[in-house]
């Protein structure tokens, strides 16, 4: 049985391990630690978990942050999305993203999401998110994604958000 909770200040060595495979570079894993913990970018968010209820272990994690643009409207940016090595290719981080947000739908009515994606937007695309169209992406490592149940991406009026 799996659970989807908010982390807590325990869990988070754990998760930052989960994407040092792919962020770490060449450094140690104590000197990339230090650097997430440091990270002013990664306190700002609410970070969330997917956790193995048997075992106890942490599978996949990602962070939420607040990007409304004004008071009317709720927008939030999911991010540093990553799951454990061995854990990968199971379905977590997919059941992760839709569980939060559903949650965020259901008890802030948030109804915008975005997503910079470093892995290209197939992935994110068989959850629901829609690709920003070329002309309005900001970056050219990143691609930039969007879910709504409730608006199309077309009808945006307000800014894409910076990579965040």
């Amino acid at each position: 049985m799996k659970k989807i909770r908010k982390a807590t200040k325990e869990d988070m060595d754990s998760i930052y391990m989960m994407g040092f495979d792919v962020w770490g570079g060449n450094m140690s894993s104590e000197k990339y630690i230090a650097i997430c913990q440091e990270s002013s970018k990664y306190q700002k968010g609410t970070w969330y978990t997917l956790e193995d209820l048997n075992t106890k272990e942490l599978l996949s994690s990602l962070i939420v942050y607040e990007l409304s643009p004004s008071e009317d409207i709720i927008v939030k940016g999911i991010g540093s999305i990553s799951t454990h090595l061995q854990s990968r290719k199971k379905g977590h981080a997919s059941l992760l993203i839709k569980e939060v947000i559903n949650e965020l739908e259901q008890k802030e009515s948030c109804n915008h999401f975005f997503l910079y994606s470093d892995i290209g937007a197939d992935f994110y695309s068989k959850l629901g998110f829609i690709e920003i169209p070329y002309e309005k992406q900001k970056y050219k490592d990143s691609v930039c994604v969007y879910y709504s149940q409730s608006y199309d991406v077309d009808s945006i009026s307000f800014e894409i958000p910076n990579y965040f």
